[in-house]
């Protein structure tokens, strides 16, 4: 299971799913990610301000690939979104509830003991959005890894990039924390900050 926060200048996201892979999540084979979201965006127009609730859900089966320190994980399958505006704008296109499809493509890497390098793709057919981040670390007091990230997201709406640092990987007991904080820039000349807060539960 995992589930997480994000926060930035003009919005916030909670989301949580889970994982369940049929020969384990250290192993080769089939995989099946459940995920949901509910996100808040704020958009300033000279007269007022809309707030858009989003509610996002993704079932997609897939395949992890290891080979030594280096993984892959290929998903596919339906998405889910539903779009609310306050005040309620009745003639927006993307108003109410949309499916689609939805892939991603994630790879772990670690070329040395102390290195590890990961990046996350995903698109979907509903409002032709995607998104990336690629992130470095290093490994420090033998806890967790501390390094840069780079990610940014696209649709119909808008455009937004994050820079910024992320901790990935600390262990408190049953649960492995990661979390980021940096600067976030969107195509509206919006400037910032962000953070986020996430946590996963294995068996």
């Amino acid at each position: 299971m995992f589930g997480g926060y994000d926060v930035w200048s003009n919005g916030s996201s909670s989301y949580a799913g889970l994982h369940w892979a049929a020969n384990g999540l250290n192993d080769d084979g089939f995989i099946l990610r459940l995920s949901m979201s509910n996100a808040l965006e704020r958009f300033r127009t000279p007269s007022r301000t809309y707030t858009t609730a989003i509610y996002r859900a993704a079932l997609m089966p897939g395949w992890r690939f290891k080979r030594g320190e280096f993984e892959l994980r290929l998903f596919a399958g339906p998405d889910f979104e539903n779009h609310n505006f306050t005040p309620d704008k009745r003639g927006a296109r993307w108003r109410g509830p949309h499916a689609g499809l939805r892939i991603a493509v994630e790879t772990w890497a670690q070329p040395t003991p102390d290195m590890m390098l990961a990046t996350a793709f995903y698109a979907t057919t509903i409002a032709g959005g995607y998104g990336f981040r690629a992130a470095a670390g290093w490994r420090l007091i033998d806890a967790f890894w501390v390094g840069p990230e780079l990610s940014g997201s696209r649709d119909e709406f808008s455009r937004q990039t994050r820079l910024g640092i992320h901790l990935t990987g600390l262990q408190a007991g049953a649960f492995e924390w990661s979390a980021a904080i940096g600067l976030v820039s969107d195509s509206f000349g919006r400037n910032g900050g962000y953070g986020r807060l996430a946590t996963q539960l294995r068996p």
